[in-house]
C-alpha cells in the first residue's frame, strides 16, 4: 500500500497538527494517516506500516505544511516528485577578489578548482555535481563567512572547522587574486629589549635590501 525510496516513506504532503504532542500527518495519494513522532525519525527508518494509522480528523488549511526537503529526510520521508537541491549561485572572479582581501588569504590558503558533490544526505540520485575552490579561514570566521556568502545567494558550505567550499565557474583561485604569501611565519625568541630593538634594525635593513 505504502511505496518507499531508499527506506524513505513517500508521502504527498507532510502536515503537523499543534494539537497533537509527538505525531505528524501524512497525505497519500487523497488519504490522511498519522504517525507517531518516535516513528518518523531517520533512526527508525523505514517507517514501518503498522506505526501508521488513518487519521481521522479534518485536515485544514491552517495546519502547518513541511516546506523543506530537509524536514521530509529528518521524519524518514520523501515527497512523491522526489527531493530538488535548491544550489545558490557560484561566487563571481571579482567577488572573490574582495573576498580574499577581506579575509587576507593568500594563494597558501586558497584550494585548486574541485568537484564538489551536494546534496548526497538525500541519496545519489539527488546529488549534483559543481565546481568549488576551499578556501582556509580562521575557526571562528568559517560559520559567519558561509552565512555571508549564502545570504547572497551564492552557494557555499563548511566541511571541518576553518574550512569553506565555494561554489565557483570561473576556473578557481586566479594568479594574483588577494595578497601574495610572503612566507613569513611568526619566531619565538627570548631576548633583551636591547637585543630586541638591534634585531628589529636587522630585519628591516635586510628587507629593504630584497626589495632593492
Amino acid at each position: 500500500m505504502f511505496e518507499y525510496e531508499n527506506d524513505l516513506l513517500i508521502v504527498d504532503e507532510l502536515i503537523y497538527d499543534p494539537a497533537i504532542q509527538g505525531a505528524c500527518v501524512i497525505k497519500v495519494n487523497e488519504d490522511y494517516y498519522m504517525i507517531r513522532d518516535s516513528a518518523a525519525r531517520l533512526s527508525a527508518k523505514p517507517i514501518k506500516e503498522a506505526e501508521i494509522c488513518q487519521y481521522k480528523k479534518t485536515v485544514t488549511k491552517y495546519m502547518p505544511r513541511a516546506t523543506s526537503d530537509y524536514q521530509y529526510l529528518m521524519s524518514g520521508m520523501m515527497p512523491r516528485n522526489g527531493f530538488n537541491i535548491d544550489l545558490g549561485r557560484p561566487i563571481t572572479a571579482d567577488e572573490f577578489e574582495e573576498l580574499c582581501k577581506k579575509y587576507s588569504l593568500t594563494s597558501s590558503e586558497v584550494s585548486q578548482e574541485f568537484e564538489s558533490k551536494i546534496g548526497s544526505i538525500y541519496g545519489e540520485k539527488y546529488a549534483k555535481n559543481v565546481k568549488s575552490i576551499q578556501v582556509k579561514v580562521r575557526p571562528d570566521q568559517s560559520i559567519p563567512l558561509e552565512s555571508e556568502l549564502r545570504n547572497r545567494g551564492i552557494e557555499a558550505g563548511t566541511g571541518t572547522s576553518g574550512r569553506v567550499n565555494i561554489s565557483t565557474d570561473w576556473g578557481g583561485h586566479r594568479e594574483g587574486a588577494g595578497r601574495k604569501s610572503t612566507g613569513r611565519r611568526p619566531a619565538r625568541m627570548y631576548v633583551t629589549a636591547d637585543e630586541e630593538k638591534k634585531l628589529r634594525d636587522y630585519l628591516e635593513k635586510i628587507r629593504e635590501e630584497n626589495q632593492g
